[in-house]
């Protein structure tokens, strides 16, 4: 009965939401990049799903009472999940009409999460094949707090495609509905029958061609609840399955999380710039129509979910050759796809190792230069200093120049044999020398005099992009040491 009174207020609710949404002016605009709907569609059915959610439990909690079906100890769970979904999906729907900024968003995620961990919707321990569970301790909180940060943005970025999001969420809890069954939880049963009639009324309208969007409000709020119903559902499993079924039915949204992150990270980008690189773009630049993509994904979706139920069912036993082949089909998978570029990984891992050691071995010497020239007497004895620093970095020549009556003039020079330092390789692969150039103006009463700092190595941008602002006190302490520029 709840699962059809979530259904059918769903169902007429949602063309109200798709009526105000266009006249309020919350729709989404295709972009031909990451957005390929037709037209301007309303994005706030979010809302519809929260309140078809919300009705069904209000109406149990307040008129029907049955305590045969639901405990009264049980309800405080429930109301937790409706106080922190209800945060997560005001929070959504702010966003879906202002545009709010990122950490604002991570702050309400924080809350609604804190709000579930009060109401016991923790992760106290995890599993361990080798032994007993491993107590989190005083890393509940953070563990828990990252299980429903995951969830919520995992659930986020997958809404990319008509019904994409919607669909996969059905089925997770549908999957969440029979562990909760299982297991005889009847706060998971309870809270999954609503949550999956809500979804499955939106669904309606949200399949392709879609009349309406979620948004980031429904998103988050069925995110939430996804995480939150996990471990309630899971809550009478055995401990090294506890998390393992939700985590596999939701593999999908998890990959597709992680891929963007890897993604981005390789690519020295910001990992909240969106692009056009998820796992549905990529089907789609394989010929594939959105429609079809969708029904792929739900069929891999379907099998995961169906995973997850053998491995509750098998009590561990077939466990780890269902993580093995789970983990080695999406590895092949995007090996053909490449959802994420190995090659750039491991690009970017080099590049971070090798930075850190050129830093290691650089920088820490460059500070003792600079500290060292600002307690030298003169401009002689800064530049000895400094030619250490120029040697250790392996520059072929360092010069201080400065421009006078219409004329360069060299105050100090320093060279060295650098053939042995062309040859060798940078960090890109490419041994050409280039000339880095520093220049500061120095005001001295009414006339400028400009001091230039010239050095001429093999080094590459990323390394000396670590030291510049080193090399920018540097170049101002040997300045001040040129006495020919003091005014009397």
């Amino acid at each position: 009965m709840l699962f059809i009174e979530a259904l059918t207020i769903c169902l007429f609710l949602t063309p109200l939401m798709r009526w105000a949404g266009t006249r309020l002016g919350i729709v989404d605009q295709p972009d031909a990049y990451r957005k390929f709907h037709a037209g301007v569609i309303p994005r706030c059915g979010g809302l519809a799903i929260y309140i078809s959610f919300l009705v069904p439990v209000f109406i149990f909690l307040f008129f029907i009472k049955k305590e045969s079906l639901l405990s009264t100890s049980n309800h405080y769970q429930v109301w937790v999940i409706v106080i922190g979904g209800g945060i997560a999906m005001l929070m959504g729907l702010a966003d879906d009409i202002w545009n709010i900024r990122v950490r604002w968003k991570i702050l309400f995620q924080i809350i609604a999460a804190t709000v579930a961990y009060s109401g016991n919707l923790r992760i106290d321990n995890l599993s361990n094949p080798f032994g007993s569970p491993i107590e989190l301790g005083f890393f509940s909180y953070p563990a828990t707090l990252f299980w429903f940060f995951v969830c919520m943005n995992a659930i986020n970025i997958f809404d990319g495609l008509d019904g994409l999001a919607a669909g996969v969420s059905l089925f997770v809890t549908l999957t969440l509905f029979g562990v909760s069954l299982a297991f005889g939880n009847d706060t998971g049963v309870f809270i999954s029958a609503c949550l999956s009639g809500a979804i499955l009324g939106f669904l309606v309208y949200n399949f392709s061609p879609a009349s309406i969007f979620m948004g980031d409000s429904g998103s988050m709020f069925i995110g939430f609840g996804i995480a939150a119903l996990s471990l309630v559902s899971s809550y009478k499993a055995e401990t090294a399955t506890a998390l393992l079924i939700p985590v596999i039915a939701l593999f999908l949204p998890f990959f597709d999380l992680i891929s963007a992150a890897l993604r981005r990270w390789s690519k020295f980008l910001p990992l909240t710039m969106p692009d056009g690189k998820h796992l549905h773009h990529v089907m789609m630049s394989k010929g594939l129509s959105a429609r079809r993509t969708v029904l792929y994904l739900y069929i891999v979706c379907i099998i995961l979910c169906g995973a997850a139920l053998v491995i509750m069912f098998s009590r561990g036993g077939a466990t780890a050759a269902i993580v093995f082949i789970i983990g080695s089909v999406f590895l092949i998978g995007n090996h053909f796809l490449k959802v994420v570029d190995i090659q750039e990984l491991r690009k970017r891992i080099t590049h971070d190792r090798l930075r850190h050691q050129w830093n290691k071995k650089h920088v820490a010497k460059l500070i003792k230069v600079t500290d060292q020239v600002k307690t030298s007497k003169n401009l002689k004895d800064a530049w000895e200093y400094c030619a250490v620093a120029f040697k250790n970095l392996e520059l072929s020549s360092a010069s201080l120049n400065i421009f006078e009556n219409t004329e360069w003039h060299t105050l100090q020079e320093w060279k060295q044999d650098a053939s042995h330092i062309f040859g060798k390789q940078t960090s890109c692969g490419v041994s050409i020398p280039w000339t880095w150039t520093l220049e500061y103006p120095i005001q001295l009463k009414s006339e400028t005099r400009l001091i230039i700092l010239k050095l001429k190595g093999m080094n590459d941008s990323s390394e000396m992009r670590s030291i510049m602002p080193l090399l920018n006190d540097l170049a101002v302490e040997i300045s001040k040491k040129n006495d020919s520029l003091k005014h009397s």
